[in-house]
């Protein structure tokens, strides 16, 4: 972090203002003791300058705060049972955004904040603008929770195209016949989110790959699903794997996947 960090264009523009007029004052002051003149004007610029940075540091001391909390709610394993402190929290990360406009890596976090308090759709709106960014490798790891938790969303919203199986020769393989399809929207959605997850380009948790492996069962794909639960068993050795999906993805010239 550094002293601009959280602070708004016109705060950082006090700041910068006033230590160039702290400095300047400075200056005047040294010059009209030398020459014995009357230098209390020159005081009055000195508090002018105080006011100028004074605002801007209880800004920066504040934003400080706020990023101890941010760490908080991020860290909490599911979102408050308390509706009146998850509005707390959802206050605190909507004020944080507001001070992260220039700051993608903060915008990631805030992100992530609002997957801890359960607001999925607002931490994956949030996602989704910083990653038209091309934003760093910290950034995009920072938001692969995210990513993983609206994927896993949209699949269990995902209503099947239809009730009845579809016929084995509509399917490319005859393990994943009778698992039902989300509607083209859906499908379309869920292959979007696949794909910013995918492309991440970090090395992607357990959690993460088994939702991969679930999206590509949804969008009938068995290799890249098969190829996404050995990840996730490797990643975590002891992830106990849904046997429907183990069945989804186990395609008919392929060797069961070792759990």
């Amino acid at each position: 972090m550094n002293i601009f960090d959280g602070l708004l264009g016109y705060e950082r523009l006090m700041l910068i203002c006033g230590f160039v007029l702290f400095v300047f004052a400075l200056v005047a002051i040294t010059a009209m003791i030398v020459q014995r003149r009357d230098f209390k004007a020159a005081i009055l610029l000195i508090v002018i300058a105080i006011v100028l940075m004074g605002f801007p540091g209880t800004q920066a001391v504040k934003f400080s705060r706020d990023m101890v909390e941010l760490d908080r709610i991020r860290t909490t394993p599911e979102a408050p049972e308390n509706a009146a402190k998850k509005e707390q929290d959802r206050q605190l990360l909507a004020k944080l955004q507001q001070r992260a406009v220039d700051n993608p890596l903060l915008q990631a976090q805030v992100s992530d904040g609002y997957r801890a308090i359960g607001d999925v759709n607002t931490a994956y709106d949030l996602a989704s603008s910083v990653l038209q960014k091309k934003p760093s490798f910290e950034v995009e790891q920072t938001l692969v929770p995210v990513l993983t938790a609206k994927l896993n969303q949209v699949q269990a919203t995902s209503a099947p195209a239809s009730s009845a199986p579809a016929p084995v020769t509509d399917r490319p393989s005859a393990s994943m016949a009778a698992v039902p399809m989300p509607e083209p929207e859906k499908q379309r959605e869920i292959a979007d989110i696949a794909k910013q997850l995918q492309g991440t380009g970090v090395s992607l948790p357990a959690d993460s790959h088994l939702a991969l492996a679930k999206a590509y069962v949804a969008l009938e794909q068995p290799d890249q699903a098969r190829a996404n639960v050995e990840a996730a068993v490797k990643a975590n050795p002891q992830l106990k794997i849904n046997p429907a999906l183990l069945r989804a993805v186990h395609a008919d010239n392929a060797a069961p996947v070792e759990h």
